[in-house]
């Protein structure tokens, strides 16, 4: 399989992982029962007969990780930040399958394994950003501050979570987890492009 394919294949499922994420966040606010967005968390979409749907788009997301990791990896193998970032990458994406697929509502002591993997989650996100940031300049300048800003943001935002009133806690969750969805469109992009560059 040639780097050119590869690249392609790699953008487009990190693409179709952020948008299989929010079309899950859509779809499941649309049908579950009485889930208010702007006070009920993403989380709170996992209970009842339609928890499959949010746990599908977080699937997705995390395919939609690995799949970048493939494209980057191809891309760039060298370098001891970019192998770590690489690294944090395929554990972002194992960690999130795992918020997905354990149900934390299934009567099993899952609230305190959720909660753990959501914080591993917050730590592994600013990290893989800043490891990043100094080799993603070189597949689109803007990217390495980009991505520093964003890990600064989210290491600002996140830790006030539990501070937030429960009135609109659903609508901070969300606005806060879109900075992994907006980095992981905008890189998953510029890695699709990479066959119309030299690399």
């Amino acid at each position: 399989m040639s780097k050119e394919l590869i690249y392609k294949i790699s953008g487009v499922t990190g693409i179709l992982g952020c948008l299989g994420v929010v079309a899950g966040d859509i779809i499941g606010i649309m049908v579950h029962e009485a889930h208010n967005p702007i006070g009920n968390t993403i989380s709170m979409l996992a209970i009842g007969k339609y928890g499959w749907i949010q746990d599908l788009g977080l699937d997705l997301l995390a395919i939609g990780f690995l799949g970048l990791a493939l494209g980057l990896f191809v891309w760039k193998s060298s370098g001891t930040k970019w192998f770590f970032g690489l690294l944090i990458l395929v554990l972002l994406a194992v960690d999130i399958i795992f918020i997905a697929e354990h149900n934390q509502y299934a009567g099993r002591p899952g609230n305190t394994i959720h909660r753990k993997l959501v914080y591993a989650l917050a730590l592994l996100f600013p990290a893989l950003l800043v490891l990043m940031s100094f080799d993603l300049k070189h597949l689109k300048p803007y990217l390495k501050n980009l991505s520093r800003w964003f890990a600064g943001i989210w290491l600002v935002l996140a830790p006030l979570m539990p501070l937030i009133p429960t009135t609109i806690e659903g609508a901070y969750e969300r606005a806060v987890s879109s900075l992994i969805v907006i980095w992981l469109g905008l890189v998953s992009y510029h890695v699709y492009r990479l066959p119309q560059k030299k690399v």
